[in-house]
């Protein structure tokens, strides 16, 4: 049996993710392991302020945020897509799955590997940039205080 049947790994595009992959596919590669990228769309928030009397503004803006979520989820789907292309060329014989899903990214990557028997999850250590890198940096955190299995931080 092997040590790593089954290796988790959490993209969203980043070069720390992108790093994660590279590390994930090389223990892969050794213990002929099953692998599962994961892509999670984090679900986009309304605020809703009953006071301020918005009248349709909040009508309008949730159709904005749905198409928000709509294009979110297009590009995870896309660093799936691209990064399931790279490893099928670069890796051939390397069983991979990949799977998208909505949710708290945190909370997600942990019920995906208590749901799917993961044996190990590799991850970067911080997550895409800009506004949304201070939140994404701290899912890896958020992972290693909440979940059961071994996991691998990669910078």
């Amino acid at each position: 049996m092997a040590m790593y049947e089954k290796i988790l790994v959490p993209l969203d595009g980043s070069e720390p993710s992108n790093h994660a992959l590279e590390h994930a596919l090389s223990i892969a590669e050794k213990y002929k392991s099953k692998v599962t990228l994961l892509a999670v769309v984090p679900r986009v928030v309304l605020p809703v302020f009953p006071d301020e009397g918005f009248g349709t503004a909040p009508v309008t803006a949730a159709k904005d945020m749905a198409r928000y979520q709509d294009k979110m989820k297009e590009i995870y789907e896309n660093v799936l897509k691209d990064a399931r292309e790279e490893v099928s060329k670069e890796h051939p014989g390397i069983e991979l799955e990949t799977v998208l899903k909505e949710g708290r990214p945190s909370a997600t990557i942990v019920e995906t590997a208590e749901e799917g028997e993961i044996d190990l999850i590799v991850m970067g250590s911080r997550g895409v940039g800009g506004i949304t890198g201070w939140i994404l940096g701290s899912t890896s955190r958020r992972v290693v205080d909440s979940c059961t299995k071994p996991i691998l931080i990669v910078k």
